[in-house]
């Protein structure tokens, strides 16, 4: 009769740590850095990102605002205010138009679109939709372009050039602002913001074809007997 033998074999101690070793700390430490520089980047990249969209927002803006303005057959006005570095849109409304009167009939220029850019401003000047009377409204067609938008990130407004001269930060002269016409005529006006450091760029907004023009760096344009300069 054979006897089974059964053996048993003792449990393997089981390898405990008391700690990382060297290979695991330096894991950690690699895991770690390249951890926080993709959140770096990213928020780098978002912060750039945010910026160019607000830059495209505001010429976006003036080309909608001048087209705006024929359609509704309104004054609109973009107002810039330097100190929250922010701006807003409103319609100019008169007592003349309060009254049932006709918004056309006040426009500088109406019917004559291509009036020389002198006589443009001169009627301007005689009309009485953009007179003290006026009041600044919402626009019915596009109430929210009411709500100040804010320049994110590094974007700050430096001045803004109008046809009723440059206004910059810290100046007590009352916030700048461009008109556009219902005739489909828009103010000359050149709006400089920085974009950190001393990094600027320019937008211009072009009265011939109602564009917003951008170029990366600071420049001062003028215009002078229908023929656009540039500093």
């Amino acid at each position: 009769m054979t006897t089974a033998r059964i053996q048993s074999k003792a449990p393997r101690p089981s390898r405990s740590s008391g700690g990382f070793t060297i290979v695991e700390l330096i894991l950690v430490i690699v895991i770690v850095g390249l951890a926080t520089g993709l959140i770096a980047v990213r928020t780098g990249t978002l912060d750039a990102w945010r910026e160019q969209t607000a830059l495209r927002k505001l010429t976006e803006t003036i080309v909608l605002l001048n087209n705006q303005a024929v359609m509704d057959q309104s004054f609109y006005r973009l107002d810039f205010d330097l100190e929250n570095n922010s701006y807003k849109v409103g319609v100019m409304r008169t007592d003349h138009q309060a009254g049932g009167g006709d918004a056309a009939s006040l426009q500088p220029g109406a019917g004559s679109v291509n009036l020389p850019i002198l006589q443009l401003e001169l009627a301007e000047l005689l009309s009485p939709a953009i007179g003290d009377s006026a009041t600044l409204i919402p626009p019915p067609s596009i109430p929210s372009l009411a709500d100040p938008v804010k320049l994110p990130g590094r974007l700050v407004l430096l001045d803004v050039s109008t046809p009723r001269g440059k206004v910059a930060a810290g100046d007590r002269r009352g916030n700048p602002f461009l008109l556009f016409y219902p005739s489909g005529f828009s103010e000359f006006g050149v709006i400089h913001i920085s974009t950190g450091g001393d990094s600027a760029i320019t937008i211009l907004s072009n009265p011939w074809t109602g564009l917003a023009e951008v170029y990366n760096d600071y420049r001062d344009f003028k215009w002078t007997l229908g023929r656009r300069d540039t500093d």
